[in-house]
């Protein structure tokens, strides 16, 4: 009999929070789809950097499914309120107490059901779409299937299962300590006022801004670019993300009070159109829902923060590719002999259209690497020195103007990260150890060459400066007709395993493959993680948007059925439809903007901050300007269509009345 009763009430609710089901049932297919391809053998074996898929998704998906834990935990306690004058009278009637739990917590579990079943041939079709973004990322000849596995299958089944435990669990203990009296007027009790007094709350809010403004200071202190980056910045970072997300919670905790009591004081305000209605309709949710607005801003928050810095992270690996691999294939060793064998290895294979050898000089007399940070922690210094012409062949492979150097004059060529430890007049003159004094001409950051032993920087000076100097190491820079590739990566390691690796003094072998360096390699490396970023982050950020998208709805739907009433007088008094549908927008934009508006700017004050850091690998000190506003735009076009179907679910129950 339960049973039944329990399918009948499915059946009823499902309109009610067709919402609800709509985003879990996402949540899961989400999942499944990324279990799918994280242990998808046609994905894994693209790449061995792709083995760590796995690992990562598994870990996001135990933070996912608390969120959701929340989601439906949220809900499930929703429903046990509106549906308590129903279970009060099965009470009155002679029901068992654990009866009615067990038909709440049925209930529960068949609409979990229906969203985990509707989840397994959603989540396949989103697996393709993942696999599509996948092969495009990487550059792949072709597509890749992916196909059902045992293990995605298992997955989804144990996330279902910790979910549901956990949320039947909570339920459970609400139902067993509420009484019939509770439960026949808990619909009509009105809920209890967190802060009680005005003073108390302009404190609260007061302190929490000044929370706020002081992780801003802390960040702003700390994140500097000319502070040397240790570890202990990222403990500072997290110190100020804790504590944004209390200033979050104490802001929705008196913002909306606050707010209101704006409104309602200033009588021109106050009776102005149907500002009167709509304040009066805010304050009985909006002093009571400090909680919830917290944490939906704290996840509105991350969402921003995700978003951006997926893209942060895509022009992040873009600027190692052409940092780290400035030309097709890079060697450096510390003989030219060792070089010249691998040209003759590479000639074999590829076209080979432009080259250069050239050597790099040691100067002890260590005129820049003073001024380095390194410098704290190097025991020998010494500054690296090129030849004019080597630097202008350089200059010529990459398409660009060559320079000319009078014969005391050098060129600072750094890393742009650097520029800030150099800005001094006390390089504006240096003496190398050969005696040759030269005045410094300019500072670049054209650098072309990675793998420099603790360097970013080289001096670049004429031609007959370099006599005398020892040489450090000979590099060797080669454009080829056609793309390289991970595998012949690990095929001129093979090659050269017998100067790349030696057997030290305790008889261990030591290899040393960054003496290589293949743009094609650099570039699969660089997408894979790019991609395994942008899906953890985008994925994410989804679920977290559709959680507050989600309780907004539950809550604006829930107070258009219970409030029926007052929409019905407002009718009967004269109000056209249009102007009260427009008083429902207004309810809703207030509703839906609460929690965003101070999340966002704390997010764009983070993204600002960080810049600092990112600035000297992004491709212009702005870029992340528009990785920010990508990311508000999509944030709003989730947010706009939670927004855009709770408005019309509430004309429709109104419409009702």
């Amino acid at each position: 009999m339960l049973g039944k009763l329990a399918l009948r009430n499915v059946k009823r609710s499902i309109k009610d929070y067709i919402i609800y089901i709509i985003t879990i049932t996402i949540a899961f297919s989400l999942m499944f789809a990324l279990n799918l391809v994280s242990w998808s053998d046609a994905v894994v074996n693209i790449s061995e950097n792709m083995d760590t898929f796995k690992s990562v998704i598994v870990f996001v998906n135990v933070i996912v499914i608390f969120v959701i834990c929340f989601l439906i935990n949220y809900t499930t306690r929703f429903m046990f309120s509106k549906r308590s004058k129903e279970f009060g009278t099965y009470m009155l009637l002679g029901i068992k107490k654990k009866k009615i739990s067990k038909m709440f917590l049925l209930e529960n579990i068949i609409l979990g059901f229906i969203a985990l079943i509707l989840a397994i041939p959603l989540g396949f079709v989103f697996s393709q779409f993942i696999s599509l973004f996948i092969v495009k990322v990487l550059e792949l000849p072709q597509a890749i299937f992916i196909e059902f596995n045992a293990m995605s299958f298992i997955l989804l089944f144990i996330y279902f299962i910790a979910i549901y435990l956990l949320v039947l669990f909570f339920a459970y203990r609400r139902i067993k300590k509420v009484k019939i009296y509770d439960l026949l007027y808990l619909e009509k009790k009105n809920e209890e006022k967190v802060i009680k007094t005005k003073k108390s709350r302009n404190i609260i809010f007061l302190i929490s801004i000044l929370i706020g403004i002081g992780a801003y200071l802390i960040w702003n202190m700390q994140i500097q670019p000319d502070i040397v980056q240790d570890s202990s910045v990222l403990t500072y970072l997290m110190i100020g993300i804790v504590l944004f997300i209390i200033s979050i919670y104490g802001v929705m905790f008196s913002l909306s009070d606050f707010l209101l009591s704006i409104v309602l004081k200033n009588k021109k305000i106050k009776y102005s159109k149907d500002n009167l209605f709509v304040a009066r309709a805010f304050s009985s949710k909006a002093r009571t829902m400090g909680m919830t607005l917290g944490t939906l801003g704290v996840l509105i928050m991350f969402t921003s923060l995700f978003l951006n810095f997926s893209s942060l992270n895509k022009g992040l690996y873009d600027s190692i590719v052409e940092t780290t691999s400035p030309f097709d294939i890079s060697v450096f060793f510390e003989n030219r002999d060792t070089v010249l064998k691998a040209y003759n290895i590479i000639k074999e294979d590829y076209t080979i259209t432009d080259s250069v050898i050239y050597d790099i000089y040691l100067d002890p007399n260590s005129n820049i690497e003073k001024l380095l940070p390194s410098y704290s922690y190097k025991k020998d210094t010494a500054d690296f020195v090129m030849k004019i012409s080597d630097y202008n062949k350089l200059l010529s492979m990459k398409g660009k103007n060559k320079i000319s150097l009078n014969d005391d004059e050098y060129l600072l060529v750094m890393e742009t990260a650097g520029l800030s430890f150099v800005q001094s007049d006390s390089i504006k003159e240096i003496t190398l150890s050969n005696g040759n004094t030269l005045y410094q001409k300019n500072i670049t950051t054209e650098l072309f060459f990675y793998g420099l032993s603790n360097a970013s920087y080289v001096v670049v000076v004429p031609d007959n400066a370099v006599n005398n100097l020892n040489i450090y190491e000979t590099f060797m820079s080669i454009n080829t007709k056609e793309d390289t590739t991970k595998k012949y990566e690990e095929k001129l390691n093979r090659a050269l395993s017998s100067d790349l690796c030696q057997i030290d003094e305790n008889g261990r072998k030591e290899c040393h493959y960054y003496r290589t360096t293949i743009k094609g390699a650099v570039i699969e490396t660089s997408n894979i993680m790019t991609a395994i970023v942008t899906a953890v982050c985008v994925y994410m950020s989804f679920i977290f948007v559709a959680i507050v998208g989600t309780i907004l709805a539950i809550q604006s739907l829930s107070d258009s059925a219970k409030y029926q009433y007052r929409y019905m007088v407002l009718k009967r008094l004269g109000v056209k439809n249009e102007q009260l549908y427009k008083t429902i927008r207004k309810q809703l934009y207030i509703l839906f903007a609460i929690p965003a508006i101070y999340p966002i700017i704390i997010s764009f004050i983070t993204v600002y901050l960080l810049n600092r850091i990112y600035a000297p690998l992004l491709p212009s000190s702005t870029a992340y300007l528009n990785y920010f506003f990508v990311s508000i735009i999509i944030f709003l076009l989730i947010y706009s269509i939670y927004f855009i179907a709770t408005y019309f679910g509430f004309k429709r129950n109104i419409d009702k009345s």
